[in-house]
Order: structure tokens, then sequence, then C-alpha cells
């Protein structure tokens, strides 16, 4: 697992983020945009923007074909 730390309007559905030290996967519905607090993510605004969340990037790694 790979993470990598960007700012929370970078954050789109089907995301997976580290929030409260565990995964969760981004919905439509847990992203906001508020005209006071900014964009909120599980409701939280993290410190409005000056936080960065921490995204968890898989990789897949392709199977061996053998070679005759």
């Amino acid at each position: 697992m790979k993470t990598e730390k960007v700012h929370i309007s970078r954050i789109s559905a089907g995301d997976v983020i580290l929030h409260n030290d565990k995964e969760m996967t981004v919905c439509e519905k847990d992203i906001k945009r508020d005209d006071f607090m900014g964009f909120t993510l599980f409701g939280d605004s993290y410190k409005l923007g000056r936080a960065l969340v921490t995204k968890v990037l898989y990789t897949r790694s392709l199977p061996t074909i053998p070679v005759d």
C-alpha cells in the first residue's frame, strides 16, 4: 500500500483515504462544498484546507506469463 498527501480539493468519489486511522472509500455524498468551511470530507474540513489528506494508492502487479 502506497500513500500520498494531497489537498482536500483533489479528492474525488471513488478515492480511498485514511480518515481517523481507517481506510475509507469516498462517495459523492461524503464530499461537500460550503461557502464558509470550503471542502469537507466526512464532515471534516481538514483545518480549512491547510492539512493534507492521506490518499491511499493501490498498485496491481501483473501475473507473469511463462515463456516457452
